[in-house]
């Protein structure tokens, strides 16, 4: 009962942040106000919205979980743990608030790549291992650029490459489901070199 309130929380806690998100920060107490009173009265809506979506990201994760915990094929224990890490670093305690209300439909998106890679995995796991190696070479790249910021908050373009490497997994696991711009490893790259 405690991790519900703990996610209805989230859900209003994200709710808040994104309705004040689609205002002009108020920059007198007379614009707070109207503000306040506007994120009031939109509130209950955009939570209810929220959920709505919250609820259909954790049953395909529930999904995956579920699945993963019934493999124990060694041939397929690399991308198994894989899937595992990559479901964990979407969805975690706070996730709502943490990825943002704007974010869940690519949360959503993300899930359903992963349950897709699933299903491909058994039959083809020699292709999964040649896409994960294709991924690792930006994914290391990226993790040697995070070094650099240790300890600190990261810049919003630095961020930008974590969700570039989502959309990567995408589209090298289920092309199918698209992508909202070209991506490929060299792509990730070309972004973590900019930055460097």
């Amino acid at each position: 009962f405690g991790k519900v309130l703990e996610l209805i929380d989230d859900c209003i806690a994200a709710g808040v942040d994104s309705l004040v998100a689609d205002n002009e920060w108020p920059g007198s107490e007379q614009q707070f106000s109207l503000l306040r009173d506007k994120v009031r009265a939109e509130l209950g809506a955009r939570v209810v919205e929220i959920a709505l979506k919250v609820e259909q990201i954790l049953t395909i994760g529930h999904d995956i979980s579920k699945k993963l915990r019934g493999r124990l094929d060694l041939a397929l224990a690399y991308a198994n743990a894989d899937i595992k890490q990559q479901l964990d670093t979407l969805l975690f305690k706070g996730f709502v608030t943490q990825h943002g209300a704007a974010k869940l439909d690519d949360v959503k998106r993300y899930l359903q790549a992963l349950q897709k890679r699933l299903e491909k995995l058994p039959v083809d796991p020699q292709r999964d291992r040649l896409m994960m190696h294709e991924y690792q070479k930006a994914a290391e790249a990226y993790q040697a650029l995070l070094g650099k910021y240790s300890g600190k908050v990261l810049p919003a373009e630095v961020e930008a490459i974590q969700w570039m490497l989502e959309e990567l997994k995408v589209s090298l696991f289920a092309q199918q489901l698209g992508t909202p711009y070209p991506i490929s490893s060299k792509r990730v790259l070309l972004a973590v070199q900019e930055l460097k």
